[in-house]
């Protein structure tokens, strides 16, 4: 039985740019809210329509992504009366034309092998390990001369989707075609939102998320800092409250102290132990330097609190509450990526402002923030140079204490402390 594609259905221009190119490979770079899954669902469903009987993944990092991300999207694009059936644990629609969409997840790769496809999307494809396309995918579109879309924010120029870009020609001659449009040329999402952003991401993040720019994460990690970030002004105030970032179990152990004072963090002391110190030493240290009365507001690792310290059969955590600080952390770790926007935002954002002055005697965490940086190929930071540990530190009171912008909260305020 066959069927016609719904009248409603429409795409802004960006969109209908790759949605009308007539090449078999097509590469979009886009940032973020620019209407990427959206974009795919179509993509798909006009394929079902066209060429019935035939199998088209959309594939995604993980499981969980392709369900939050377009499992909702396209089952509302698809009228009721063309399926024929559907499985919601499996993520696969069968139209009564015969062709069959399914969602997938890229993390276990050996599950999409020993399929033949007529069509693929792979979204957020920078976020994919290669052999999902060279090994797996490509060969399964080749009996059926098959098309695939690539489609993705920037992950650096690490990274084999920027290689894949850098491949495709810039003509339009041949079976290859690419793309880089902005959040902004999506439509989606209004200038003035984009704007509050800059407030909440540092400059190089800020490029690749909204601007779709391949960022290329060498050199320094803390790209932000300067020395107009060094000041003798970064002073206690005794009676705001102590915020401390801690990373423990690592030697030495980090703690940098800091107040908030008019949005501006001042970092004005750091506490390094060093041979085998424990959250108890360190919170003896606290205690003594700033004194028993004094409001402490940590924001330790998370994975303190679970994790015992030294065997000693309390939780890093545990151990800070017992010492009468409060803690402020999430149940479940960020990601690396996530603490290094953090920082770079917390020193200088996008938008120039200035939001950190750290004291000239905070020597390990200037030291960290001048001479980490990347390890070769990896887009990490390089844990080898043994300067990470007051980055780190630094970094999970940032993530505390700023309010980093996700694509779906633009324009919340940029700075708050717990």
């Amino acid at each position: 039985m066959s069927v016609n594609a719904p009248e409603k259905l429409s795409l802004r221009w960006a969109q209908g740019e790759v949605f009308n190119a007539k090449q078999r490979f097509r590469v979009l770079v886009a940032g973020r809210r620019f209407g990427k899954s959206y974009l795919s669902c179509i993509e798909l469903l006009k394929a079902a329509i066209d060429r019935p009987g035939e199998t088209y993944f959309y594939c995604a990092p993980t499981y969980r992504m392709a369900k939050d991300i377009a499992w909702k999207e396209i089952k509302k694009l698809i009228p009721p009366q063309w399926i024929h059936a559907k499985n919601e644990t499996d993520l696969k629609i069968e139209l009564i034309n015969g062709s069959l969409i399914e969602l997938k997840g890229t993390e276990n790769a050996t599950t999409l092998r020993g399929r033949s496809l007529a069509g693929v999307v792979l979204d957020e494809a920078a976020f994919m390990d290669s052999d999902v396309w060279f090994q797996v995918i490509r060969p399964a579109l080749a009996d059926k001369q098959g098309w695939a879309l690539f489609i993705s924010t920037p992950d650096g120029t690490a990274s084999w989707f920027y290689d894949l870009w850098c491949y495709v020609p810039e003509d339009e001659t041949g079976d290859w075609k690419r793309w880089s449009f902005t959040t902004i040329d999506g439509g989606n999402v209004p200038e003035e939102e984009v704007e509050a952003a800059k407030a909440q991401l540092d400059t190089r993040t800020f490029k690749q998320e909204f601007e779709a720019s391949f960022e290329n994460l060498t050199g320094l990690v803390a790209v932000s800092f300067s020395d107009s970030n060094i000041s003798t002004e970064a002073e206690d105030i005794s009676i705001a409250p102590l915020l401390l970032g801690v990373d423990f179990n690592v030697d030495p152990l980090c703690g940098i102290c800091a107040v908030r004072h008019r949005d501006i963090l001042y970092i004005f002391d750091e506490i390094i132990m060093t041979g085998g110190a424990t959250t108890w030493d360190f919170a003896e240290e606290v205690v003594d330097r700033y004194g028993v009365e004094r409001r402490v507001i940590a924001c330790p690792d998370p994975t303190g609190a679970a994790r015992k310290t030294s065997g000693v059969g309390s939780t890093d955590h545990s151990i800070l509450r017992k010492s009468g600080f409060t803690v402020s952390s999430p149940r479940s770790p960020w990601k690396i990526r996530d603490k290094i926007t953090a920082v770079n935002t917390a020193l200088y954002d996008a938008s120039g402002e200035r939001r950190t002055l750290i004291h000239p005697r905070c020597k390990e965490l200037i030291k960290s923030l001048r001479t980490l940086t990347y390890a070769p190929n990896t887009g990490m930071p390089n844990k080898n140079l043994g300067v990470d540990h007051a980055f780190d530190a630094f970094g999970y009171l940032c993530l505390q204490q700023f309010n980093l912008a996700k694509p779906e909260t633009l324009g919340q305020t940029s700075f708050r402390i717990y």
